[in-house]
């Protein structure tokens, strides 16, 4: 549905080309994941879109808007390796007037190391609807509401996987989401946001890091721990 998701964010290349997601925090700030963007630091041309919904048509009654990128914040411990502390933060070269548009608004940051654990969550983007060569990204944005699994449990149910048994899940890096058969986040979608609802609030859980395959039964998506990251979110934020 337009505007449902006003805190979600497109990374476009120099000629349009599509890089990820991200979400929308603050009026000059994106968070999204590292591994999308840690190749374009010192790229010109790399902008941010907000408000879109239906990427291949301008049908909406309220248009996006493009923004270009002043700075780009890689998290110091990032490890493209294992994709350990995978979160970047984008700055804006200019703020966003927020209220003014309602397909254009952000989302809540959490406190410090806050636990979603349980909740029932909601991931939404514009990545392939399945894994490999004959997934398609979609045009309109798509959503899929998962639940927030125990770390635990993250573990036991990726080392059933190609990963094998001695895989270790690390909590302070990743929060896991899903393991249903049909729902999941998807190639395509990293960077975008794992939100949760509280009290009419929503905030961001997770950032779309990871997964093996796309929505199969018992193996759930990996994404970033965003409250881990808070009080390094809160500086740079507030500092830049």
């Amino acid at each position: 549905m337009f505007a449902e998701f006003p805190w979600s964010a497109i990374i476009l290349g120099p000629e349009n080309d599509y890089i990820g997601g991200g979400v929308l925090v603050a009026p000059h700030h994106v968070l999204t994941a590292a591994h999308k963007v840690v190749s374009y630091v010192n790229c010109p041309g790399v902008k941010i879109r907000l408000g879109d919904w239906d990427i291949t048509r301008n049908i909406e009654p309220y248009s996006y808007q493009d923004y270009e990128i002043s700075s780009v914040y890689i998290h110091p411990q990032f490890n493209s390796a294992n994709l350990q502390n995978d979160i970047a933060i984008i700055k804006l070269s200019q703020p966003v007037p927020l209220g003014v548009y309602p397909n254009i608004n952000p989302a809540c940051l959490a406190q410090q190391n806050a636990v979603f654990t349980g909740e029932r969550c909601t991931v939404a983007g514009w990545g392939k609807d399945a894994f490999g060569p004959n997934g398609q990204y979609q045009s309109i944005q798509r959503e899929a509401r998962l639940p927030v699994l125990r770390w635990a449990d993250c573990q036991d149910k990726l080392q059933v996987t190609r990963l094998g048994s001695q895989f270790q899940f690390n909590p302070t890096s990743f929060i896991c989401a899903g393991g249903e058969e049909g729902y999941d986040a998807c190639t395509g979608d990293g960077g975008s946001a794992l939100v949760c609802e509280m009290k009419g609030q929503y905030y961001v859980a997770g950032i779309v890091a990871w997964g093996i395959g796309c929505a199969d039964k018992g193996v759930p998506g990996v994404y970033v721990n965003v409250p881990s990251y808070m009080n390094w979110i809160s500086q740079k934020i507030s500092g830049t």
